[in-house]
């Protein structure tokens, strides 16, 4: 059970990522994200 959880967790940070990175290339802000780090 345990297991099922931390993969369901993973593919919603997973799928997180994929959208907010889709995000940032269309609105174009990608530049604040590097000043960030």
């Amino acid at each position: 059970m345990d297991l099922l959880m931390i993969l369901i967790l993973a593919v919603c940070f997973g799928s997180m990522k994929l959208l907010v990175d889709w995000c940032e290339k269309q609105v174009g802000t990608a530049a604040i994200r590097e000043e960030e780090k």
